[in-house]
């Protein structure tokens, strides 16, 4: 069956609509057939890679705030909001301005995310970080042509 999956893929471009119908059924089936555990699993894995996207991409695309990040990952565990915000000794509101991106991941509560999802607070404070200098560059206009390490040693 591997073999089969790599030459679709390989092909893809030659798939006809009958074809890419059987594959979505195929996939479907798959998917239905994973337990509960299986598929927290995959769509967490999903998170995992947006987030390694985002923080890897370049500057000069759209902020994505670390609540957003967070937030999906509520929705795979279906965690309510109150009593996460409850269990990482958080108020709603504050959670909810976390969310929102109007708070930002601070030291402690990357740490307990990290403990809690087993995503690095390191990747938490990194996109908070990214996010200050996505939005510090929109803002302001400094560029090399008003600073230069020729400019200052000459």
């Amino acid at each position: 069956m591997a073999n089969n999956i790599e030459l679709i893929g390989i092909q893809s471009n030659k798939v006809n609509k009958s074809e890419s119908e059987i594959i979505k059924r195929i996939i479907d089936a798959r998917a239905q057939s994973q337990s509960k555990d299986a598929i927290i699993e995959n769509q967490m894995i999903g998170v995992k890679y947006s987030i390694n996207e985002y923080l890897n991409g370049p500057l000069d695309t759209e902020v994505i705030e670390a609540g957003e990040f967070l937030n999906d990952i509520l929705k795979v565990y279906q965690i309510r909001k109150n009593k996460f915000a409850k269990y990482i000794g958080l108020s709603e509101p504050n959670l909810h301005a976390l969310l929102k991106g109007r708070r930002k991941v601070n030291n402690e509560i990357a740490k307990k995310l990290e403990l809690i999802f087993k995503i690095g607070a390191q990747a938490w404070l990194y996109i908070e970080t990214k996010n200050d200098i996505k939005k510090f560059n929109s803002k302001n206009s400094i560029t090399e042509k008003d600073y230069s390490i020729k400019e200052l040693i000459s």
